[in-house]
């Protein structure tokens, strides 16, 4: 299924979630909408956070980095 996703707001933040796949990428998306929302933080800083979180989570996303 291809779902059009929102362009993140910082750029490295945009460029490093073009490495995800399609569930990290729906992970990422429900985890920054979550913290924004719980933590009443912006977007953006939501965005970074759920970056963050999912890169922990599945630290071989790094092998796809250059």
């Amino acid at each position: 299924m291809n779902i059009t996703y929102p362009i993140p707001l910082d750029a490295l933040v945009a460029e490093m979630v073009t490495l995800l796949d399609e569930r990290q990428r729906e992970e990422f998306e429900e985890r920054a909408g979550i913290i924004e929302y719980d933590a009443k933080i912006p977007r953006a800083h939501a965005e970074c956070l759920a970056l963050l979180n999912v890169l922990y989570r599945q630290p071989e996303i790094f092998t796809a980095i250059k």
